[in-house]
């Protein structure tokens, strides 16, 4: 579904993203992990046309992206939720639900997605009328993963969900994030958690200093002793 071939990307002169080669098949669930800095959202961004890499191709669905402004890499059925989630904060739930939905044309899917997202995270259906900025951390997090999957994205990119997030809210993001793999929605995942990572994703791709320096399924990576002494701390 996706391919990016030989991706580099700088700010001024700092090397951010570096040779990066990375392919997520249909209905898979790829996860990235890496430490602060390692140019982790910065790949997302490339992804969704935030920012325009320096040299390589992104491909997806077999066409050329990259170059593309975000709202018509949007359009073609990528949906970013960011890190820090970015709402609308003085607009209620359902207004930031909404905005989500604002390239979904289909009533009919507009509803099943709508009940989907209540079905994952009741606490939204709870507090539908509630500003988004009175949201705990937790909640406005399950609604910036709202917001993106009201979209119906062919390919959902996850930034970070769990930041900042207690181990409890943590366990139920990822809880629902099974759920939307399991719904076979294709999703490129960001986490600095390695853990998590590694429990919900089918390929792993560690990002070190803007290079792929290790990818691999978790059964594969958990028996590197790089991997278990840094980041899931064996």
């Amino acid at each position: 579904m996706l391919e990016l071939k030989k991706i580099y990307h700088y700010y001024e002169k700092a090397r951010a993203l570096e040779e990066i080669n990375l392919k997520v098949e249909e209905k898979a669930l790829d996860a990235v992990i890496g430490p602060n800095g390692a140019g982790k959202s910065t790949l997302l961004k490339v992804i969704s046309g935030l920012e325009e890499p320096d040299r390589g191709k992104i491909e997806f669905l077999g066409e050329r992206i990259d170059g593309m402004k975000p709202h018509k890499i949007a359009k073609r059925g990528i949906a970013h939720c960011p890190e820090r989630r970015r709402l609308f904060y003085d607009m209620t739930v359902m207004e930031n639900i909404d905005l989500g939905a604002n390239t979904l044309k289909d009533k009919q899917k507009y509803n099943e997605l709508l009940e989907f997202i209540f079905e994952i995270f009741p606490r939204l259906k709870e507090r539908k009328k509630q500003r988004a900025g009175t949201l705990s951390g937790g909640e406005q997090q399950m609604l910036a993963i709202a917001r993106s999957l009201m979209a119906n994205p062919k390919l959902l990119l996850l930034d970070e969900p769990s930041l900042g997030l207690a181990p409890k809210i943590k366990d139920t993001i990822f809880q629902a994030i099974n759920k939307i793999k399991e719904e076979g929605t294709t999703t490129l995942l960001i986490e600095q958690d390695a853990a998590l990572a590694m429990e919900v994703g089918e390929n792993i791709h560690v990002l070190e200093e803007g290079k792929i320096e290790m990818r691999g399924t978790k059964e594969q990576l958990v028996k590197e002793p790089r991997i278990k002494k840094v980041y899931l701390g064996i």
